[in-house]
């Protein structure tokens, strides 16, 4: 962990910026390994905590910055996936052209059957006596001697129509390996940042059955913001802890972060980063309430350690 800068807020107490940086140094299964000006990119994930949260519209998130950052060596592929839904519009003209196809196919049916359809209806409806068959060959029998109907080949096309769009999601596939860097222990390398990670994406008992909501993420690209994500959830963190175990502990870490983008997807959602609300905290005292528990447990974390 290392740390710099200073407090963004002023209405927090100054403190040293914490930054979750993976891996420390460059590592030669990155692509890009050696010197940043030639092409080393970073993903950044930077914590908001949300105080309050409003439901008109594309929703108003009441949000407190936090000092803290996740700085990871992108992965060798990044993905990103845009979805949009279109369906068939059923107008009236649409759907009386489907009722006239069915009458067409009932009429076909109905010429069809003819008086044989007719006498095995008046048949069925006076019980019939088997005589000697099985039920299912009485059946076999009748189904083979009706006559069989034209089946009408029409096809009543409909326009498509826009209806909605999904939510960007982007998922990442960190690998972080133990560090063999002087001063730095395995499980501040590859332990605490993915705990810290699960509790940021967690929500917090406040006090009988009232929450604390999950943190918001802003998610971007470094030193170019190819990919930016200003308001994010996140929704998945799922390490798997890779042996040998050294020391009782992994020697590397395959991280999966998923993010879901809280704001609905439009043109100006790429183009900003987001199209729903976001405000700072009400009051200063709300905002020192919400932060003092994490800025707390991080001065003390960042004491000493880099």
């Amino acid at each position: 962990m290392s740390v710099i800068g200073t407090n963004v807020r002023k209405n927090i107490p100054a403190r040293g910026k914490v930054v979750y940086q993976r891996p420390m140094k460059l590592s030669p299964w990155a692509i890009g390994a050696g010197d940043l000006s030639k092409g080393t990119v970073w993903v950044s994930m930077k914590p908001k905590k949300i105080i309050d949260q409003y439901s008109k519209g594309a929703g108003t998130y009441g949000v407190v910055e936090l000092n803290t950052e996740f700085l990871f060596q992108a992965p060798l592929n990044l993905n990103e996936n845009i979805v949009h839904h279109w369906e068939a519009y059923e107008s009236v003209a649409s759907r009386i052209a489907q009722k006239a196809r069915s009458l067409v196919k009932l009429g076909e049916e109905a010429k069809a059957l003819g008086s044989v359809g007719l006498q095995a209806a008046d048949s069925m409806s006076k019980g019939i006596n088997l005589e000697g068959k099985t039920v299912e060959g009485f059946i076999t029998g009748a189904y083979n001697n009706l006559p069989s109907a034209k089946i009408p080949n029409i096809k009543v096309d409909t326009p498509m129509y826009y209806t909605n769009s999904d939510r960007r999601q982007i998922v990442f596939e960190f690998v972080l390996f133990s560090e063999n860097i002087p001063g730095t222990k395995t499980e501040d390398v590859l332990i605490n940042p993915i705990k810290e990670l699960m509790k940021f994406s967690s929500p917090d008992l406040r006090s009988g059955i009232q929450i604390e909501f999950p943190y918001m993420w802003e998610i971007k690209t470094e030193p170019v913001n190819f990919i930016h994500y200003t308001t994010c959830a996140l929704t998945a963190v799922q390490p798997t802890w890779n042996s040998p175990y050294v020391n009782h502990m992994p020697s590397s870490v395959n991280l999966q972060l998923t993010f879901q983008d809280l704001s609905p997807l439009y043109a100006g959602t790429i183009e900003e980063g987001s199209i729903i609300n976001v405000i700072n905290g009400s009051a200063e005292q709300n905002v020192n309430r919400e932060n003092e528990a994490v800025l707390s447990v991080q001065n003390h974390r960042a004491d000493g350690r880099h």
